[in-house]
């Protein structure tokens, strides 16, 4: 993903029912502004990379999918999120987007992956649980969990 993908990712992210949109971004996201846009598309493939699943549709490309993660300023962990279109859900390829994030922070030498999100995302918490991420409360907000998984030792 760069900076010639913000209209895909623009579509994208409209496109998403509300609970998918509130769950990827953790409150109430309408339609993406400009600027988030530009922070979500500004990859650089070292402190922040992303990942997205794009199909044909109507002879135009469309994004399906995105698995993206960014750098903690230790260079040792980053966070990351995914998210999938509502009707590519429980089809396998969140657990693609995320396999291939995983490969990258792996080679990258970043030795801890995790995420925050709503404790109410069961379908992640499936998800997570089957590929082997921890699960704790967030210290900070009961209403969320974070996920991690460790990559190496370190």
């Amino acid at each position: 993903m760069d900076r010639s993908d913000l209209e895909l990712e623009r579509e994208f992210i409209n496109a998403l029912s509300p609970e998918s949109r509130h769950f990827r971004f953790l409150g109430g996201v309408g339609k993406p502004s400009q600027k988030m846009l530009e922070q979500l598309t500004d990859i650089d493939h070292d402190q922040r990379e992303a990942f997205i699943a794009i199909v044909e549709d109507d002879s135009k490309e469309k994004e399906v999918g995105v698995s993206r993660y960014a750098l903690d300023a230790d260079g040792k962990a980053a966070e990351c999120a995914v998210v999938v279109a509502d009707d590519w859900q429980k089809a396998g390829l969140g657990t693609l987007l995320i396999n291939r994030l995983i490969e990258s922070a792996r080679a990258r030498g970043i030795s801890r992956l995790y995420s925050i999100d709503s404790a109410e995302n069961h379908k992640l918490q499936e998800v997570a649980r089957n590929m082997g991420w921890e699960c704790h409360t967030d210290p900070g907000d009961a209403t969320q969990v974070i996920y991690s998984m460790q990559l190496s030792a370190g």
